[in-house]
């Protein structure tokens, strides 16, 4: 989806705007440009070498600098995710398959095909405004052949907006309208007998709690084996969440799905209702703090000085990641311990 995709990118530079800026915001931006907002600043980030990314440069170009906390919440977003699919990928010997909600121009696919890992099928799933656009810019004269080059097999697409290749797909779909994404699904070569890691990167906050809840209930039955790693706002009951979700509603982007983003434990009830069993929940900042090695904090803090450290941890302590995990097979234990770093 557009803006689930990078809605906490939103408010990280609006509140850093806030407080340094006191920039109005137009009144008129829209949720649909949040996907190429995060584009933008992933690209921004790995321009600096936060991280690497040798594929975003087919997807965006020519962007300015952020705010350094804007460009070290997105590494610790990457770097976050990236490390529990690639722990979910080793525990299962590449015997799975990732399915990522509201992806975007996300190019995780491409990045893990580069280090030679091997999955059953990987699923990208955004409006099809979105897939459509994708579509187009893997298909650009300049991308040929280097991101087709690493697709198991031949490009097949669907009526430009659903793009099939082997171990890669990228479907247009409204994840509110159950029916539809399950159709598409289906068309993507899964196998619920298979472990199956959903990532969705502020996806439900977008949605109505029911609507979401539909979705957790669907995509945990539909699954044998399931893990679930879900980033998106929390504590946004205090002032700072408070001065968040104003500066998101004063750029026309409206959530949905707030009430269950209060706080962790509100959080956790959410996928506890849809059945998944083993449920844990981290604020960023714990991640960041407690996961990542002082080593790399100490790399990542090297590269921009931090005028105030303290909006970093107040923004990092806004977000939030969520891994949820049920095993209806009994032979995957291993997987619902994993958790970032």
């Amino acid at each position: 989806m557009e803006g689930e995709a990078a809605l906490g990118d939103g408010s990280f530079g609006a509140e850093v705007g806030v407080r340094r800026r006191s920039a109005s915001i137009s009144d008129d931006y829209s949720v649909q440009k949040t996907n190429d907002d995060a584009t933008e600043s992933k690209y921004a980030a790995v321009k600096l070498n936060y991280y690497y990314d040798n594929f975003i440069d087919y997807f965006t170009h020519g962007v300015h600098r952020r705010d350094p906390e804007i460009s070290t919440g997105y590494w610790a977003r990457v770097a976050a995710v990236t490390s529990v699919v690639r722990q979910f990928i080793d525990a299962t010997g590449g015997h799975c398959q990732i399915i990522s909600l509201g992806a975007g121009f996300d190019t995780l696919y491409w990045r893990l095909k580069e280090t030679n890992q091997q999955i059953h099928s990987y699923v990208e799933v955004d409006f099809s405004s979105v897939t459509a656009k994708k579509i187009r810019l893997i298909r650009k004269p300049h991308a040929w052949p280097t991101l087709p080059s690493f697709f198991s097999q031949p490009i097949k697409d669907d009526h430009h907006t659903d793009l099939h290749a082997g171990d890669y797909h990228l479907i247009g779909a409204d994840l509110r309208q159950i029916a539809e994404f399950d159709e598409k699904l289906n068309l993507s070569d899964l196998d619920p007998e298979l472990p199956t890691l959903v990532l969705a990167e502020c996806v439900l906050v977008y949605m109505a709690a029911e609507k979401s809840h539909e979705l957790l209930n669907y995509l945990s039955n539909k699954f044998k084996t399931i893990g679930f790693l879900n980033y998106e706002q929390v504590n946004t009951d205090d002032r700072f969440g408070e001065i968040m979700v104003k500066n998101l509603k004063d750029r026309g982007i409206h959530l949905p799905g707030l009430a269950i983003c209060t706080n962790l434990d509100s959080q956790k009830n959410h996928f506890r209702t849809a059945n998944f069993e083993t449920i844990n929940a981290w604020t960023v900042l714990h991640v960041y703090q407690k996961f990542f090695s002082p080593s790399e904090i100490e790399r990542i803090e090297s590269i921009e000085r931090l005028d105030e450290k303290e909006l970093l941890t107040q923004l990092l302590e806004h977000y939030s990641f969520v891994y949820a995990f049920k095993d209806g097979s009994g032979n995957h234990h291993e997987l619902a311990e994993i958790h970032p770093k």
